[in-house]
């Protein structure tokens, strides 16, 4: 299946001025704030559905059921931003990158606000754990839209040279806000008792996301369209059936973004989901212990995903995240053998932590932000970014920490290493195989026509 250019049919040629500074400032601040939100959410969701959740709304079951319950209420939002990232990423490519991300902030900014409210079973009985689910599913519809809309913004009011290093802006704020939704709860819990801590105590991180949904969304509500987006209007080039036009027009475009996110949130999920529970059950640590791990995981990841998409506006993008994923690939056998001996440190595990996830998933999801956009054309760039990137975020986040947990028996070394290393691969080759447009990929003329197959 091959891609040819018709170039008759393509808008216009650009006519429309760049944008401001001040409103690319704006622009970065919006699409950074915005993906804190999603992961400041998920990560604080998926902590309270490991320690406190079972106790709080399926104290109906028994302790191992009411925890396997809590846990899989998180998956659940997984399952849903496929779903989400079609009908989200049609709109956005009809009636605007902006509506639709303020739609997404409120979504998920709104949904952790009633977990944080929500009553216990104790209280209310089956009603709860059925609200909780509820909740949850409009946690993953929003945030399915999220990044794609925020990596957009970020992108299409950037400078040229420097489209990487904004681009990275979302998955800087995605890994920043895994770290405060972690680091919340755990000082939460130090700073009480157990018994207040499940009470109530719990609820406080819940409800302090009020504060980063409220700054979003002033940012977000008095941003403009973005001019790549103005332009199509302008021209009458809208897409009338985006998801459609991008499953015809640029099918090697969408199956890149689906293997390649399975590949970095693949590896990604695999240290944050996998690894945390792989450091209780077989190295034998306390809830402190890998929690700190996961911090340092995060943290380094966020301080590195800027510095690897400012690295590709100079190098590449292509060569920066075949480097995150042959690094990968390889340090998935360096790591996981260190971990493997008797009496393993906590140091080493944090090490193991900040190294796999930290440089590995920074160098691809640094510059996979404008990279992926690059892959598509403007009038369904956001229905490819949903239907692909959350398809893959389906699969790669799900499948891989289900895999690992499979495969954790007694000799794990080399299966564990071997599947970082396959979903490694995967996203290497992908990366390979794909084609970007030219350097001024966001520019309106002949070069950004639709294709046919």
């Amino acid at each position: 299946m091959t891609e040819r250019t018709t170039a008759a049919a393509g808008p216009p040629p650009n006519t429309t001025s760049g944008p401001s500074r001040a409103d690319s400032r704006r622009a970065s601040r919006a699409a950074f704030v915005g993906t804190l939100l999603e992961y400041y959410d998920f990560s604080l969701y998926a902590s309270a559905a490991s320690i406190v959740f079972a106790s709080v709304f399926f104290t109906g079951s028994s302790p191992f059921l009411g925890t396997l319950q809590a846990v899989a209420t998180f998956a659940v939002g997984f399952l849903v931003r496929p779903v989400g990232g079609v009908i989200l990423g049609s709109l956005g490519d009809r009636i605007g990158r902006k509506k639709i991300l303020v739609f997404t902030m409120l979504l998920m900014g709104g949904a952790t606000l009633l977990v944080g409210i929500l009553p216990s079973y104790a209280q209310i009985g089956w009603a709860a754990p059925a609200l909780l689910v509820f909740l949850r599913i409009l946690q993953g519809i929003g945030a399915s839209g999220e990044y794609g809309g925020a990596a957009l913004v970020a992108v299409e009011f950037a400078p040229e040279k420097k489209r990487g290093l904004l681009g990275s802006l979302p998955g800087m704020g995605a890994a920043l806000g895994g770290v405060l939704g972690t680091l919340s709860l755990l000082l939460v819990s130090a700073l009480m008792s157990q018994e207040a801590f499940l009470a109530w105590g719990w609820r406080i991180p819940f409800l302090l996301s009020v504060v980063i949904l409220a700054y979003g969304l002033w940012l977000r509500r008095a941003l403009p369209e973005t001019p790549a987006f103005r332009e199509i209007k302008e021209s009458d080039a809208l897409s009338k059936s985006p998801i459609l036009d991008v499953i015809r027009q640029q099918p090697r475009a969408l199956l890149t973004v689906l293997v390649m996110t399975i590949g970095q949130t693949g590896i990604g999920y695999f240290y944050i989901v996998f690894m945390g529970t792989f450091g209780t059950n077989q190295l034998g640590f306390g809830r402190t212990e890998v929690l700190v791990g996961l911090i340092a995981a995060q943290l380094t990841n966020t301080v590195l995903i800027p510095l690897f998409g400012a690295l590709s506006d100079r190098v590449g993008r292509q060569p920066v995240i075949m480097f995150g994923f042959l690094y990968s690939a390889v340090f998935a056998w360096v790591g996981i053998s260190l971990l493997s001996g008797a009496a393993t440190p906590p140091l080493l595990y944090w090490v193991v932590m900040a190294l796999g996830n930290g440089v590995g998933v920074a160098a691809i999801f640094g510059p996979m932000g404008a990279y992926v956009i690059e892959l598509f054309h403007t009038q369904h760039a956001y229905s490819g970014l949903g239907l692909g990137r959350e398809a893959g975020n389906a699969l790669g986040a799900a499948i891989v920490p289900v895999i690992a947990v499979a495969l954790a028996f007694d000799d794990t070394t080399v299966w564990l290493s071997l599947l970082v290393c396959v979903v490694s691969l995967l996203g290497f080759a992908a990366t390979v195989l794909s084609r970007t447009r030219s350097s001024s990929v966001l520019k309106q003329d002949d070069d950004r026509a639709p294709v046919s197959v």
